[in-house]
């Protein structure tokens, strides 16, 4: 990046251009994209330092497109719902805040992803059945990968649980990604980089000459090694064990599944994610809208340790009075064959006759 590049911003407020009027009073743009928990996030920050003219505050479920990028080319970032406002001083400011899963109904008509429900989806229900029904419950998109849209589920109880958590759950169980994006519900495979249609994503490549503040962390306490799940036989009051993996160390699941294929879904789901944790990237450099969750890096050009391939796990894009900046946290890539193997071991789901047990 040349310092004659200036970073440029765009605010659709509900389909409304308000960027010359965030210019006005701007302070700082933060806009974070992960593959958590917690919903992607954008918060602007306003100066408010002028009484006679108070900064306006948004109304709740306020519809945010964000487009960030260089020199008036901005690349659209996501669809975000004005949920909180926060008032500040010294010295004064305005700080809204925005989240891409709605916690209020949005002018858009998208629906509250918080709210507790109870109810049971019956044995025979596939992924790609659930999500869609519950994206069209919040107004929202479907977006499941090929690979887990057809996974059969046993019975499954929802109860006082909010239909983000029930996916939250189901997800950890399948080592996937579910997360509202832009007005759609996605349920993607994590690790694989890969889009909801199973198409490779774009990868990016990062040289020294990009920036060179990075960080590597290579723990062998998070390395694969074995991981044991646990399931019981109800006919014959036995319990019996799955491993997936080998070596050390050896990581016993203390929760007691079902039936075979649940508690090896579980085994395979902690296997992989200990796999990707062994070598942990963070990198800070000069902004770049193209850097994204669950994208592949590859670095080339630092030495050996950092060189080769990263997945994306949080992206941090923040514009403000040093410019635009970008900060990625990365793991490592599944590898084409734990892939393979996860496909496999979640085909037989298909013919599965089984209740889970949380």
């Amino acid at each position: 990046m040349t310092s004659n590049i200036e970073p440029a911003f765009k605010i659709i407020a509900n389909n409304k251009n308000i960027t010359d009027k965030i210019r006005e009073r701007f302070k700082s743009l933060r806009l974070v994209d992960g593959t958590g928990t917690t919903a992607d996030t954008v918060e602007i920050a306003l100066a408010d330092h002028d009484k006679a003219n108070p900064v306006a505050l948004p109304p709740r479920g306020m519809e945010l497109e964000v487009f960030l990028g260089y020199d008036g080319s901005a690349q659209r970032m996501g669809l975000f719902v004005i949920d909180e406002a926060e008032l500040s001083g010294f010295p004064q400011q305005v700080i809204i805040r925005a989240r891409a899963a709605p916690y209020t109904e949005s002018k858009g008509g998208m629906r509250d992803l918080q709210t507790q429900k109870t109810r049971s989806w019956p044995k025979g229900t596939t992924i790609g059945a659930m999500v869609k029904r519950i994206a069209g419950e919040h107004r929202l998109k479907p977006a499941v990968a090929p690979s887990l849209a057809d996974i059969v589920l046993p019975h499954t109880d929802q109860a006082h649980e909010s239909d983000m958590d029930l996916l939250l759950r189901l997800a950890k169980r399948y080592d996937a990604v579910a997360k509202p994006v832009s007005g759609v519900m996605m349920f993607n495979k994590r690790g694989d980089a890969t889009t909801v249609k199973g198409h490779e994503m774009s990868r990016v490549t990062l040289t020294p000459l990009d920036g060179n503040d990075y960080r590597v962390t290579i723990a062998s306490r998070d390395s694969s090694g074995a991981c044991i799940a646990y399931y019981r036989d109800t006919r014959k009051a036995q319990r019996h064990e799955v491993k997936v993996g080998d070596g050390e160390p050896v990581i016993r699941l203390r929760m007691s599944y079902a039936d075979r294929v649940s508690a090896e879904n579980a085994a395979r789901a902690e296997q992989r994610k200990r796999a990707r944790a062994e070598r942990t990237l963070f990198y800070s450099l000069p902004g770049r809208p193209d850097l994204a969750a669950e994208a592949l890096v590859t670095m080339q050009g630092f030495r050996s340790g950092v060189d080769g391939d990263w997945l994306i796990t949080r992206a941090e894009h923040y514009v403000g009075s040093n410019g635009y900046r970008c900060t990625i946290e990365a793991e490592q890539p599944n590898t084409a064959e734990e892939a393979a193997a996860a496909t496999r071991a979640e085909a037989i789901d298909h013919v599965q006759d089984a209740t889970i047990v949380e």
